[in-house]
Parts: C-alpha cells; structure tokens; sequence
C-alpha cells in the first residue's frame, strides 16, 4: 500500500511539473523522458475510458467514413519543435484536429517523437499560396519569421499559405493550411502563423 502511495504521490508530482513549469530547452528531452511512464499511463487509460464507453477521440481525421489520423499528446515544447508521446514514423505530418491546420514533421522517431515546426530554422518545405481566384507554388524557409519565396512577379500578401504534399493535397487540404502572408521584405513574403499548441495532435502518416 506505502509503495503504491508513494508511485501515485510521484506521478502527482510530474504531472504538477510538466504542467506549471517551463523547463528550459536543454532539460526537454530528459524531462519528458524520466516522465515518459506517466505520461503514457495517462494517455491508455483515457483511451481505455474512451473505447468502453464505445466513443472515439473527438478530433479524428476521417476521409469519407476512414479514420486516418491518429490523436497523440503533446507532451513537451522548444524553440521550433515539441515533442509527442508515441512512436511516429520520421516525415508523417502532425495537424490541428480541432483548428484545422498543419503544425510540423516528425523528425526524430522514439518514445517521445520530435515534431519540427515553421518556426525551426532547419524547416524547408513544398507550399501552395492561394487567393479566391488564383494560386502559385513557392518555398516555406522556417524561422523566427517565416518566409516564403515564389518564381512568380505576383504579390501575395493576404493569400493563404498550405503545406503542398502530393498524398493528401485533397483529401486533407483544409488541414494543411499553415498561415497568411503577411507582407514582403527582403525578397521574401513573410508568413503570419500561429505558435500557439493544442494538448493533442493528429498524425497523418506511418505509426507503429
């Protein structure tokens, strides 16, 4: 019973922690992963509640009656990355169930997979810029402030910026919305998007 007491008042602890403090980036990694169990024994016994009760998490992704993403925690955050509880194949997208937009690439696959975002200097990715009547293809470079560069003379400020992936161009397109242009400087259209995360991701891809 004082074993049972003392894993119960431990996992209090963590979870206190992981949800009122803000680890510094460089703590993330070991953080998430000494809470790893915790974290996880949240997350199935939610599920099991869930599946019981014969419901589903609200926030999948169907195309036609097919669920096809996957709901995941998000369990830590840096500067251009969070982390997710789970296992995700490296190159599946992460979206914005609830908000319908795109939020990143799994990068680093493990117990606690890391999702790069726009907001990474590391990201480069394929979009399309789209208005009500018009649309051209041009190249998101991530960072502090994101920038899209296009081949076109075409002033895009105002359009619609989403991630261009070949598979899910149309069944997913709503969620692969990533932000607006917000002006031009430098060469570059800077891209207004939103940094703010849901506690839960979809995941559109590969998941073991």
């Amino acid at each position: 019973m004082m074993k049972k007491a003392i894993v119960f008042l431990l996992f209090l602890t963590v979870f206190f922690l992981n949800e009122t403090f803000d680890v510094s980036d460089k703590l993330h990694p070991f953080f998430y992963r000494v809470s790893f169990p915790f974290l996880k024994l949240r997350a199935s016994i939610e599920d099991v509640i869930l599946k019981l009760k014969n419901k589903i998490y609200p926030g999948d992704i169907y195309v036609g009656s097919k669920s096809v993403g996957g709901l995941f925690f998000v369990t830590g955050r840096g500067d251009g990355y969070f982390y997710i509880l789970g296992e995700v194949q490296e190159g599946s997208l992460v979206l914005d169930p609830f908000e319908r937009r795109f939020l990143g690439i799994v990068v680093e696959k493990g117990p606690l997979s890391k999702v790069e975002t726009v907001f990474s200097e590391d990201f480069v990715e394929r979009v399309r810029i789209e208005n009500a009547s018009s649309s051209v293809v041009g190249v998101l470079k991530g960072g502090a402030v994101p920038r899209v560069s296009i081949l076109e003379d075409v002033d895009v400020t105002g359009w619609k910026v989403f991630l261009e992936d070949e598979k899910w161009n149309v069944a997913l397109k709503d969620f692969l919305f990533v932000g607006t242009v917000a002006g031009y400087d430098g060469g570059y259209f800077l891209l207004n998007a939103e940094k703010d995360l849901p506690d839960r991701v979809a995941v559109v891809g590969v998941v073991e």
